[in-house]
């Protein structure tokens, strides 16, 4: 049982027919002509088509193909670049330190990490990190 599924396009003022640009034998509604390409272009595949350099609507075409680097012209009115006040100076230093890691640590006892130091130094760290924790009670 087989189903045949069409594609439907809703009729509308611009129905007159082209001709196929790849078989002079089709002609197709304008607003079927984009799936009759799709369909239609597998079958002709060594025939290079120049449509698009004589089509009268060229331009459109283009501009729809390029729409990230045409410059548009005109401007939308949410778009005009006003200058907006605002009471902030992003120039001013924050009235907070800035993050010290060092001094975070001192502060929460975490457990430092003492790797990637000589081994002399990993030991004082280890040793300075001990009575840290033994005089705030914390070990």
């Amino acid at each position: 049982m087989s189903q045949n599924l069409s594609l439907k396009v809703a009729p509308s003022s611009k129905d007159d027919y082209l001709e196929c640009p790849f078989d002079k034998g089709h002609v197709i509604m304008r607003s079927r002509m984009t799936v009759h390409l799709v369909r239609c272009a597998p079958n002709h595949h060594g025939s290079k088509k120049i449509h698009v350099g004589t089509c009268p609507q060229r331009a459109g075409f283009e501009e729809f193909m390029n729409k990230n680097e045409i410059a548009q012209t005109d401007e939308l009115p949410y778009e005009k670049r006003e200058e907006i006040e605002c009471g902030e100076d992003w120039d001013k230093e924050p009235e907070v330190r800035t993050y010290d890691p060092k001094l975070y640590c001192d502060k929460k006892f975490l457990i430092r990490n003492p790797q990637g130091n000589p081994p002399g130094v990993r030991r004082q760290i280890r040793e300075s990190e001990r009575k840290r924790f033994q005089q705030h009670h914390k070990f």
